[in-house]
């Protein structure tokens, strides 16, 4: 017998022989479940044996042990049956036809499994750790020939109760296909008043379309309030892969809000299988041991399970298969389980910190510092994690941060890998930006105390630089200071590190020019066509005229962005303000859309606008994604035929408000004027913006090269996107057929890596080891920009889309970089991104052009926007609400 088949067998005689007082039972069957064991308990007081057949066939047969097994001799159920018939006194019964299969020892998944209705029935016949509402069932032409009957039955059953009720179509909870959502479910209806519940029945069937009579509905006891209810996936819902995952809600006190879309930050929860339960919290624990009990009673491992938890017991509403074709590539589950093995391993070796490293407790962010969920995503392939490397956080961003004042931690790497995902060294990171003079202790107290702060509240990983450290001079500084620091340093430790933050400032804002200038220097000439003379000597002048000057020019605008918001934070002027004077800055983006216009009127060439902006790609460093210059009538068109023109404020800035920002400046110990600060802030914002505008052109080059390297030797974009660095450069030394071979080895290797490091989900800030194996997140804190509240229809963006599909939509981008700027002048209702911050590239360009936009909503929120037909973006609000 199916060992699945044998589990549910177990269950259902456990089940029977607790009206027995334990005498044994034996149980013998073929292709059919066992659809009613409180009535197979009436059948067997009656006579020691039962035996069920379907059209003259035996399909199995249940009785005391000693009775079925001494006349069980041979394989034949037919057989078996009449030689118990004539030993003794048996009792018959005829199956009805949704309790017989057609497979012989079928997985009893497919028995068991069937419409929402059957579902609940047969499982509520049974003992587990859940409480199952019985479902009283409705049938279709049973409603239309006589509702009064229907509702009479109704009304005996349930009396005055609230109860909920719910579609059964036989066209959602398929095997291929779930359908969820897509009929209607009434939540508390009185049983007791005929009018409405009569309405909902109505309604319910009438939300199949043609062909309900022929349908279900069914009714359960509502239950409320409760104190979580969620959806539970015993395997990852997109890769199977081996997770339970929960989402649940545990503030509404309602049934519905997660799997109507309707809560706005629902816990999202996974689970690795086999994560001994003891190390999960109390309610997760008992969920997924609900999960582990369905599974192995089903025999299917890929469950989807409703449920809630209210006074104290396990409501269980839904159990369906998860509707996912494809299976999980060959092998990739042993490769995935080793991934994670080293990487847990891996972080434990990093929990100390090594010098220069200072502070207590190590914490990995995907979008701390320079972001590279943003940049390169979260599991980048190997040529975008060692160009990133190479160019930025191998060395550039320590080298940076030593010559603008901050300590030395040059040697020290800012990213590391863990099972293929990319995170951020946040205890390095806060200590690139302590100031060089400060003492070690001093240090080493205030990094320790703003891990801590960040372990406490990890939703601010996207926001360390403004909530957890203070990295620059800013209104209030010293006050916040004291604030956070006074139980570890003194006033005098307090004092010394404000003034060093003040020094920095100045000091960063007198560099402009000359980080300007050396990016005009990579702009006069870029590179020579070839790698005749191999990539590194490129790369290094990328690096040093393009990279290092464009990380000067970004923590600029960093430091003159944080002063800004510090002027709203201390009421030295309101947020009306705070936009009016970011529109002012002109940045490429806005260069773009103006250019567009001039072309439009004749003004300039099609053919000047694609060489300044023709190397714009969605995914900078991702050598798969086209360019627009491959297509320029396609990505240019639509801009410039519906460009519209950039509003531009003509009047001046108030002699109110540069009054204001000079002795909000003179208050934090900055000698210059409002006008010496608003001209910082614009060439800071703006220098940033143009300084990734022409790096990003030159490695945009790069890549094309490239790919014409790698075309005569089979080697494909994707390919390429497969082979690191290093790897790239070892071939290029070899000879063509030679490096064709040794290229090929070394992209199927990558392939199958990937393909594994796809089925791990980590979350986006580990804090401790137990995080690479379990995580709770309760949804990111996104910014939004404007206060416009806009409704349209949603448009998921993988690569760049179709400019022509693009206007009237809301745009949701999982990382947005300068490749999108095309985007944001073609009618776009709004921008939903799933990563990025209030510094990143998307959120000044929107900004800038006042589009309404949520930035960095993080992924499960992300995830639920992209399943919606429309949504709202209410910024003024702060609230994402998908249809």
């Amino acid at each position: 017998m199916h060992a699945s088949m044998w589990l549910w067998a177990e269950r259902v005689l456990g089940t029977l022989a607790q009206s027995y007082d334990g005498v044994p039972l034996t149980l013998v069957f073929k292709g059919t479940v066992l659809p009613r064991p409180r009535a197979l308990r009436v059948l067997l007081q009656a006579a020691p044996t039962v035996i069920a057949t379907w059209r003259g066939e035996c399909r199995f047969i249940v009785g005391r042990t000693q009775a079925v097994r001494e006349a069980l001799e041979g394989g034949d159920l037919d057989a078996l049956a009449d030689r118990l018939t004539q030993a003794g006194d048996v009792a018959r019964f005829e199956l009805e036809a949704d309790e017989v299969s057609s497979e012989l020892l079928a997985p009893v998944g497919r028995l068991v499994l069937g419409d929402k209705a059957r579902t609940l029935d047969l499982l509520s016949e049974l003992h587990g750790p859940w409480r199952i509402s019985r479902p009283h069932i409705v049938q279709g032409e049973d409603w239309a020939r006589d509702r009064d009957a229907v509702l009479q039955r109704v009304q005996a059953r349930f009396g005055n109760e609230r109860v909920v009720v719910r579609s059964s179509c036989s066209a959602e909870d398929a095997w291929t296909e779930s359908n969820a959502g897509r009929f209607l479910s009434v939540l508390d209806v009185d049983a007791g008043d005929a009018v409405t519940v009569g309405g909902a029945i109505s309604d319910v069937f009438a939300s199949y379309g043609p062909g309900a009579g022929a349908e279900k509905v069914f009714l359960q006891s509502y239950v409320h309030p409760v104190s979580e209810s969620g959806v539970l996936m015993a395997r990852h819902p997109e890769t199977l892969a081996s997770y339970w995952v929960v989402a649940s809600d545990v503030s509404s006190g309602r049934t519905d809000q997660i799997t109507s879309g309707a809560l706005e930050k629902p816990s999202s929860a996974y689970v690795e299988h086999g994560v001994p339960r003891g190390l999960l919290p109390d309610s997760l624990r008992r969920v997924v041991t609900v999960g582990r009990e369905l599974v192995k009673l089903i025999g299917v491992e890929a469950l989807d399970i409703e449920f809630a938890l209210a006074g104290g017991d396990f409501h269980l509403f839904q159990v369906r298969p998860i509707a996912k074709g494809s299976s999980l590539p060959e092998g990739s589950e042993v490769r995935r389980a080793m991934l994670l093995a080293d990487a847990c391993t891996a972080h434990q070796a990093l929990l100390r910190p090594k010098a220069p490293v200072v502070g207590d407790g190590a914490v990995y962010s995907t979008m701390t510092d320079w972001n590279p969920a943003e940049m390169i995503g979260r599991r980048p392939l190997p040529l975008a994690r060692t160009l990133y490397g190479r160019l930025i956080t191998d060395r550039t961003w320590a080298e940076q941060r030593a010559a603008y004042g901050y300590r030395d931690l040059r040697g020290t790497p800012l990213l590391r890998d863990f099972a293929g995902h990319a995170y951020v060294d946040v205890r390095a990171s806060l200590n690139s930006f302590i100031p060089a003079v400060t003492p070690a202790r001093v240090a080493e107290a205030l990094v320790s105390r703003q891990l801590a702060r960040l372990a406490h509240a990890p939703e601010l990983h996207d926001k360390v630089e403004f909530e957890i450290a203070d990295t620059c001079a800013s209104l209030g500084l010293r006050e916040r200071l004291r604030r956070l620091y006074a139980s570890s340093l003194d006033a005098g430790e307090l004092d010394a590190l404000a003034t060093a933050l003040r020094d920095i400032t100045l000091r960063g804002l007198s560099d402009l020019p000359a980080q300007v200038e050396q990016v005009e220097r990579l702009r006069s000439h870029p590179f020579a066509p070839g790698f005749e003379g191999g990539l590194g000597p490129i790369l290094a002048r990328l690096r040093q005229l393009g990279t290092l000057p464009f990380a000067h020019l970004a923590r600029t605008a960093f430091v003159v962005t944080a002063l800004l918001k510090s002027f709203v934070r201390e009421g030295v002027m309101d947020s009306s303000e705070q936009r009016e004077v970011l529109q002012r800055i002109r940045t490429v983006a806005g260069q773009l859309q103006a250019d567009a216009l001039r072309v439009r009127r004749g003004e300039l060439g099609l053919e000047a606008l694609v060489a300044e902006f023709g190397h714009l790609r969605p995914g900078t460093y991702d050598i798969r994604m086209p360019r627009y210059d491959a297509d320029p009538e396609r990505y240019f068109g639509p801009l410039i035929s519906g460009g519209e023109e950039p509003f531009r404020h003509e009047a001046p800035l108030s002699r109110s408000l540069h009054e204001r920002l000079g002795a909000g400046l003179r208050s934090a110990g900055l000698s210059m004027t409002g006008e010496v600060f608003l001209a910082h802030l614009g060439a800071g914002i703006a220098g940033r913006e143009y300084g990734k505008h022409v790096f990003t052109k030159t490695l945009s080059g790069v890549l094309e090269h490239l790919a014409q390297w790698g075309e005569p030797l089979g080697l494909s974009r994707d390919d390429l996107a497969h082979l690191s660095l290093e790897q790239v450069e070892t071939a290029l030394t070899l000879p063509p057929l030679e490096a064709r071979s040794w290229c090929r080895d070394a992209v199927e290797e990558a392939r199958e890596h990937a393909a594994a490091v796809n089925l791990i989900e980590l979350p986006d800030i580990l804090v401790r080891t137990s995080h690479l194996l379990f995580h709770v997140s309760s949804g990111e804190q996104p910014l939004f920009v404007t206060k416009a509240c806009v409704r349209a229809p949603v448009l998921v963006a993988d690569g760049l889309p179709d400019p022509e599909r693009v206007r009237g939509n809301i745009v949701l981008l999982e990382r947005a970089d300068p490749g999108y700027d095309g985007l944001l002048a073609l009618g776009v209702a709004g921008i939903v991104t799933a990563y990025g911050g209030a510094n990143s590239h998307m959120a000044v360009r929107c900004t800038e052009l006042q589009l309404p936009a949520a930035i960095g909503v993080g992924r499960e929120q992300f995830r639920r926007l992209s399943g919606g037909r429309a949504m709202t973006l209410d910024c003024g609000g702060r609230r994402l609400v998908h249809e």
